[in-house]
């Protein structure tokens, strides 16, 4: 990202329950700036501005602002991680999974979260060192996500067959693709369009699975 002077070499050194305070301050304020000025505007000044703080606590707390910015994708991620956890252990087939995540799609829309995620990740487009870092806290909600595939799918050939890492990995990115399209077409209900989509297929799906021919091939003990 190149948004002005974005890296300052400084210690991350205080611990105390007030320098945590602080630091919580900080992400906060950055992800409300993400979130309403987009990445381009998303600046040391913007995010003090939007704090009401000194911007130098910025450098202080975290070095740069790319490592800011990080650090608030990784506590966004990680408070996603926590609600939709809790969700996705309720679904006990894969037409309750496509639903749970139509769910919780409308809530991460509903509270900006997905644009918050597009931004920093348009932003670190081309950065070879800011890149890895943000996709790295998208790792574990894609293997939460396919754990949960897994689970629904059973444990018939069919199921035993299906790459589940690379569609939870698919459905990230089609999650932020669809935000990406509905920020340069909103009268398009994309996201909405995708999960009507899903739903019928994962029906079908599950009457294959649950067929006897099928049924038929899977193990007594599996």
């Amino acid at each position: 990202m190149n948004l002005g002077t974005r890296r300052m070499a400084a210690p991350k050194k205080r611990t105390s329950a007030t320098g945590e305070e602080t630091q919580a301050r900080i992400v906060a304020a950055t992800i409300r700036t993400l979130r309403n000025e987009g990445i381009r505007g998303t600046s040391a000044r913007a995010i003090a501005r939007e704090g009401d703080f000194n911007q130098a606590l910025i450098f202080y707390h975290f070095g740069s602002v790319d490592d800011l910015v990080i650090a608030a994708v990784a506590e966004l991620s990680n408070k996603r991680m926590q609600r939709h956890k809790a969700r996705l252990e309720e679904a006990e087939r894969l037409s309750d999974l496509i639903r749970i995540a139509r769910l919780l799609n409308a809530e991460d829309r509903a509270d900006d979260n997905m644009t918050v995620l597009t931004q920093a990740f348009a932003g670190a487009r081309g950065d070879t060192d800011m890149g890895p870092k943000l996709y790295d806290e998208l790792e574990p909600w894609n293997r939460m996500l396919a754990e949960s595939i897994r689970r629904t799918l059973g444990s018939s050939p069919l199921a035993t067959a299906v790459p589940h890492e690379r569609i939870a990995q698919a459905i990230g990115a089609l999650f932020l693709g669809i935000e990406l399209l509905d920020d340069l077409d909103p009268e398009r209900a994309n996201a909405e369009e995708l999960f009507d989509t899903l739903e019928p297929l994962a029906t079908m799906l599950e009457s294959l699975l649950d067929s006897p021919l099928l049924q038929s091939l899977t193990p007594p003990d599996a």
